[in-house]
């Protein structure tokens, strides 16, 4: 008869429990809020099963759709639509039919970005930059190639987000940086940001940190700002054209890949991310590490009725939209100001909103953000003048107020 009494053979059992934690805890990544991991579908090291949507119910692996070579035969020699099954990140996992027979490894020829893509034989500025950065080549009006670098037969995964900025201001009191607006690098001298964060306190923000997923880390690069461009329609007592760009001194790094600007009316994919350095709850302390939270995107019409004329005198516009968390655990918070709401479109990502208003973190509401679409002309007349002028029409604006910080000193 064991001596072992059962409180002390429990008290085990939550020892082991207790020396178990530390090891789980290990494998947590911090580059997601806690908030923002709830409802996020993380693959195994081995790959997910899955079953195909034919006859048979064919069992498949779930893996990205540049590593499925059945997946990709599908869609560029028949257009058919694989089987999703989750994101990660900016990663789409499809359910992959086993091969039949060994096929040699090549570099992953990706699909068009939709279905059907009709890539036009003269593109706009700012998509040319996004295909010249993202080594897209046109063979044909019909088809586009994804040219992605790879080593040891994998596509390389730089820094998830290098193009997101820090917009910073140096105090008066300390001369230290305080960094309380968000922006995206969108060609290797600008980043696009809100136009409300051109002017904290009566002050420009005097520098940008690019590439820089903790503030307190020596890491990224801090570059200062030559001049910041307001939307001329901006007014600072609305939220309408709450746009602008800040023209860095010096170009960033080919590392800091800036990221592309999506030029169509609507977004093709409602799924979307916000990321930013903003307070992880409502009046909260600021998150040095950079966060990311998925948000869906929210119709004009359902988004209204969350916001008082106080706020948005026009009601919303077309030039602005919403997405938010409706289990309201997931938003954007304050210090997100400027920031990028993304999306992935294929193998690309885009900016298709600046984070301009909102109603506290994760308070139920949507978030209000400036549709980059309605004002890419705008920005094309800025960032890529030389381009624009001999694809598209020169836009009627002229440029808005600008502040040379150079003068400044």
């Amino acid at each position: 008869m064991s001596s072992r009494s059962p409180i002390s053979t429990s008290a085990c059992v939550y020892l082991h429990i207790l020396v178990l934690l530390p090891l789980l805890a290990v494998r947590a990544t911090p580059a997601i809020s806690p908030q923002s991991q709830r409802g996020i579908v993380f693959p195994k090291d081995s790959f997910d099963e899955c079953h195909l949507d034919d006859l048979q119910g064919t069992k498949g692996s779930c893996r990205r759709m540049e590593d499925c070579p059945t997946a990709l035969k599908g869609w560029l020699e028949r257009r058919e639509s694989p089987k999703t099954c989750y994101f990660v990140r900016f990663d789409h996992f499809v359910c992959c039919k086993p091969e039949e027979q060994p096929v040699t490894e090549v570099p992953p020829i990706l699909p068009p970005t939709r279905n059907p893509f009709i890539a036009p034989l003269v593109v706009r500025s700012s998509l040319q930059a996004c295909y010249d950065l993202n080594n897209v080549k046109k063979t044909n009006e019909n088809d586009l190639i994804f040219l992605v670098s790879v080593v040891g037969g994998m596509p390389t995964r730089p820094q998830e987000f290098p193009f997101m900025a820090a917009l910073g201001w140096r105090s008066n009191f300390d001369q230290r940086i305080y960094y309380r607006c968000g922006g995206a690098l969108i060609s290797n001298n600008f980043v696009l940001t809100a136009a409300h964060c051109a002017d904290l306190g009566g002050e420009p923000p005097s520098q940008v940190r690019l590439g820089g997923d903790n503030l307190t880390l020596a890491e990224g690069e801090d570059l200062p700002i030559r001049r910041v461009i307001v939307h001329p329609e901006y007014n600072a007592n609305t939220a309408y054209n709450d746009i602008a760009l800040l023209e860095l001194e010096t170009a960033a790094k080919p590392e800091l890949k800036p990221t592309c600007i999506w030029a169509e009316k609507e977004i093709a994919n409602s799924l979307v991310t916000a990321i930013g350095y903003g307070q992880t709850s409502f009046a909260g302390l600021s998150s040095a590490q950079l966060l990311k939270v998925p948000l869906k995107g929210v119709s004009n019409e359902e988004c209204q009725v969350h916001y008082q004329v106080d706020q948005l005198a026009q009601g919303l516009l077309g030039t602005q939209m919403c997405a938010g968390d409706v289990s309201g655990e997931r938003d954007t918070c304050q210090g997100d100001s400027g920031g990028p709401l993304l999306m992935q479109d294929g193998p690309l990502g885009y900016v298709v909103g600046i984070t301009s208003l909102g109603q506290g973190c994760a308070s139920g509401p949507p978030s209000v953000y400036t549709r980059v679409s309605s004002f890419v002309d705008w920005i094309e007349g800025i960032v890529w003048p030389a381009q624009q002028d001999a694809v598209s029409p020169k836009p009627t604006e002229m440029p808005g107020p600008e502040f040379d910080l150079r003068a400044m000193i």
